[in-house]
């Protein structure tokens, strides 16, 4: 069986950097996957001899998502409006679940009761 060369570290720079102007055009979140898909690599191959390139990809993408907002993002009043929308739904999905643990703790324990009646367990008292 023979290994595939790895490409090269410019190689490796141009395709995050395709990645990185591709996420930015898209308004999706570049990733590190990405771009070892795009160059067929394995995630552990990858980490184990790119380290550097990889620490520079990240700061690249910290610096664009920074420095050029996307056309048609919201304003800091729309996002406090909207996250405020969102806690409060989950706060009540919240309660619901809560009530619903609570209900199938009492279903629960009425028929482990039903089931000890019938099976003939005998209910010691606690010391």
């Amino acid at each position: 069986m023979t290994k595939k060369p790895l490409p090269d570290d410019s190689a490796v720079q141009a395709a995050m950097a395709s990645v990185l102007s591709e996420s930015a055009a898209s308004g999706r979140r570049a990733t590190i996957t990405s771009v070892e898909a795009r160059l067929g690599i394995t995630h552990a191959t990858f980490y184990r001899n790119y380290p550097a390139l990889i620490d520079w990809f990240q700061t690249q993408q910290r610096n664009r998502g920074s420095a050029t907002p996307r056309a048609g993002t919201e304003s800091a009043t729309e996002t406090l409006v909207r996250i405020r929308r969102e806690n409060s739904d989950l706060k009540s999905l919240a309660a619901v679940y809560a009530e619903a643990i609570r209900q199938l703790t009492l279903d629960n324990a009425e028929l482990r009761t039903q089931l000890e009646g019938i099976s003939g367990v005998t209910t010691l008292r606690p010391r």
